[in-house]
């Protein structure tokens, strides 16, 4: 699986393609330089940046899902999260949190957490 990122950029309200990112001497990211897709470019630290990873699975439609997506199937909505070592769907309005390689059949992502929280508020 490739390893890859997009970071939300909380100054510029925008989701960027990171160009690179520094790590310290264990291997944490501190450092962050992006690009939007418009040519907006900025840089700085996860202060500046929340960097979101690609779960290494595809929806329906064959749109690569990462961290803080929202994915859609029949029966509801969801939040694509990362706990306990492992990338899990949290149902929304609920309690309810599933393995999301599980959830991904049929599931389409319809947009993410930053850009899209009317989202999270409607019923389906």
């Amino acid at each position: 699986m490739m390893i890859k990122f997009r970071a939300w950029d909380k100054v510029q309200k925008v989701m960027m393609v990171p160009r690179d990112m520094q790590t310290d001497s264990d291997g944490n990211i501190f450092y962050v330089e992006a690009r939007s897709l418009d040519g907006e470019y900025d840089e700085g630290d996860l202060d500046v940046f929340e960097l979101e990873q690609f779960t290494g699975l595809k929806d329906v439609n064959g749109k690569d899902i990462y961290e803080g997506d929202i994915l859609e199937n029949r029966k509801y909505r969801s939040i694509v999260k990362f706990a306990s070592g492992k990338f899990l769907a949290d149902v929304v309005g609920t309690i309810s949190r599933f393995d999301l390689i599980g959830e991904t059949h049929g599931s389409k992502v319809i947009g993410n957490v930053h850009e899209n929280l009317e989202l999270l508020e409607a019923d389906k």
